[in-house]
């Protein structure tokens, strides 16, 4: 291992205390880049967003969370050294920029206004580029790190984003994305246990430590991979279960998506109403945000309205839920990845319930909360000390748990559930009486 690599995980004699990990060796490096402005302004960013609604105690950052992550990603990459492979110094380097730096493109309330996705809304990994290239940050990492701000971009990029995955990442960039954003990467490690522990939950807290210290490197695809040695597998099992259970009873608790929706409502609202410029939230915390929407709101309005009941804490109710399995899910689900069209399904069952004096709605009353795509990842690896017979290292999730794709699917079937939100407990019983009459407008309104 060079000086430069020994000296990088020697650490500062300055600590940073995180209430999660302990005493955080932060070099100047790192501490300048934490200085920066879009570093400070996580400071004022709830990792939870509205989790506080339900769960008072859970007031933790994402500035926090940077911490976190930065701290298991220099862990990580000491155990894949300390196994004998060889990174470059300016690799190191480069993955714990990335790892404070992945969040710093995020929305305040991103759980709402990330889910906006209006026409002219910058998407996360715009924002992401524009920090890390075209902001102080940049000017950090070229003189405090020696990192090009483009090649940091390039392991913060989410392969979700419009600006799609970078190109032409070389072996050891593809192994430092595993590290942040694979399957048992860094941010979900710090994640999991800094969330439960902010909501005083038992069930998301994962023995992270012990994690690290038992994974290994793999060739798989002619690239190398992260794996989890045999001794580690309950850990695994730990941290998919926990990851279930923590969507399930707090990222996605009713409590806290009611008024997650009326937000990003009101957020919706006042940008269509060209009341609020996107670009105005994306350079805001919670706070700023908050007053930015409530501010700018005209009297009257729709994003007023829902605004004051947000202060007034009175959130919405739930009317009705429905899984996979409902006829009507799928009619409902499509209108995930359009906003606009959500809303006009919104009001037409408003009017509906109204003209036919079904219900008395206005046209923002009734709120649609669709679930994310696709299931919780459970591509992990696990080197097995005795194969089964015909079964090669690594060994999947199916065949360390026994549970196949189609199991986990079903098994994760109630974190995709759509909820209709309601103003009101009269409303909430209107749409429930009236539900395939509601369904059956979702399906021909365009």
């Amino acid at each position: 291992m060079s000086s430069t690599v020994g000296e990088f995980f020697g650490g500062s004699a300055r600590r940073m205390r995180d209430a999660v990990w302990g005493d955080v060796p932060i070099d100047r490096a790192a501490r300048t880049l934490l200085e920066t402005a879009a570093m400070i302004r996580l400071k004022g960013v709830s990792k939870l967003g509205f989790v506080t609604h339900s769960f008072p105690a859970a007031r933790h950052t994402r500035f926090e969370h940077a911490i976190g992550v930065y701290y298991l990603t220099r862990l990580t990459l000491k155990r894949i050294v300390d196994s004998g492979a060889y990174i470059e110094d300016r690799d190191m380097r480069g993955a714990a920029a990335a790892a404070l730096l992945l969040d710093a493109g995020r929305y305040p309330y991103a759980a709402a206004v990330e889910n906006i996705a209006l026409p002219g809304m910058a998407p996360v990994g715009k924002l992401s580029r524009h920090v890390i290239e075209d902001s102080e940050v940049a000017e950090v990492l070229r003189e405090e790190w020696d990192l090009e701000p483009h090649n940091v971009f390039r392991l913060v990029s989410r392969g979700g984003d419009p600006t799609g995955l970078p190109r032409d990442l070389t072996p050891t960039e593809h192994l430092i994305r595993d590290i942040l954003y694979g399957s048992l990467d860094a941010a979900a490690l710090d994640s999991l246990t800094r969330d439960a522990q902010g909501a005083k939950v038992p069930f998301g807290i994962v023995e992270a430590l012990p994690l690290i210290d038992r994974l290994r490197i793999v060739g798989q695809d002619n690239r190398a991979v992260l794996a989890v040695d045999e001794a580690g597998a309950g850990s695994i099992q730990s941290f998919v279960f926990s990851r279930y259970l923590m969507h399930y009873n707090v990222y996605g608790h009713h409590a806290l998506r009611a008024p997650t929706m009326m937000f990003l409502r009101a957020c919706q609202d006042a940008i269509q109403a060209s009341t609020l410029q996107p670009d105005s939230l994306a350079e805001r915390d919670d706070a700023g945000a908050f007053v930015a929407v409530q501010d700018q709101a005209e009297s009257g309005s729709s994003t007023a309205a829902l605004m004051k009941r947000l202060v007034d804490r009175h959130p919405y109710r739930r009317a009705l839920e429905l899984d996979e399995g409902h006829p009507s899910y799928a009619s409902l689900a499509r209108l995930r990845d359009d906003a606009s069209w959500r809303r006009r399904i919104e009001e037409a069952w408003s009017r509906y319930l109204t003209r036919y004096r079904k219900g008395v709605a206005g046209p923002y009353d009734i709120l649609i909360d669709l679930p994310a795509k696709g299931n919780i990842s459970t591509e992990l690896r696990v080197i097995r000390h005795c194969p089964l017979p015909g079964e090669r290292n690594p060994v999947n999730w199916t065949g360390l748990s026994g549970l196949s794709e189609d199991d986990m699917s079903r098994l994760h079937t109630p974190l995709r559930r759509i909820r209709i939100f309601t103003a009101n407990d009269d409303l909430a019983t209107s749409v429930r009486r009236h539900a395939d009459e509601l369904f059956t407008i979702a399906e021909e309104v365009g």
